[in-house]
């Protein structure tokens, strides 16, 4: 007979380990967590463990994949509120509120450590294709309502967007506080003059 899997508690579960994982790849890098540490921070067992991933690498790949659905989410929820420029302006101060994250920089170093790995060069790819997306579906909105500035291309307006959450990132890796300003400087780059 068929055991019958609790869906919900299945799912608290799996959302502590990679919690836990998340937690210690910050604190320690990848190569120096052990899946007996994320088995203690998570409070199971490592049979319970194996059981959601096969491997530390698979618990990783699991941390940066649901990171592509809170994404996901997030944009979508940031999508139905406002389109356009306000958009864009409403996620770059998600993005800075997650890159102030305490373990943000730990995390970022750990998974930027790693060598050319498959499943994290996709899982990573997704999300910035998401958010490449997002940029450029909002901007030429924004482009069509009359808020961007004119004398650029909306593609290149995009990437320098992009630039601008991406040197955050940096900065936030670099240990640097946030200065809660990455929605000021890419309206300043962005809006119609």
């Amino acid at each position: 007979m068929a055991r019958t899997v609790d869906q919900k508690r299945y799912a608290e579960r799996r959302e502590a380990i990679l919690s836990a994982a998340y937690r210690q790849f910050a604190t320690n890098g990848y190569d120096r967590t052990t899946t007996a540490a994320i088995c203690r921070e998570a409070g199971i067992s490592s049979g319970t463990f194996f059981h959601y991933f096969p491997t530390k690498l698979d618990a990783l790949v699991g941390v940066l994949l649901a990171g592509v659905e809170t994404t996901r989410g997030e944009l979508q929820r940031i999508t139905a509120a406002s389109p356009g420029l306000a958009a864009v302006l409403n996620y770059a101060r998600v993005w800075e509120k997650d890159i102030g994250d305490e373990h943000f920089g730990g995390f970022a170093g750990a998974v930027g450590g790693l060598p050319l790995e498959p499943s994290v060069a996709a899982a990573l790819d997704a999300e910035s294709s998401l958010i490449a997306q997002f940029i450029g579906h909002h901007l030429a909105t924004a482009k069509k309502q009359g808020e961007l500035r004119d004398d650029v291309a909306v593609e290149t307006l995009s990437t320098w967007t992009r630039w601008l959450m991406d040197g955050a990132a940096h900065s936030a890796v670099q240990g640097e506080a946030s200065s809660g300003e990455l929605s000021v400087a890419i309206s300043a780059l962005l809006s119609a003059r």
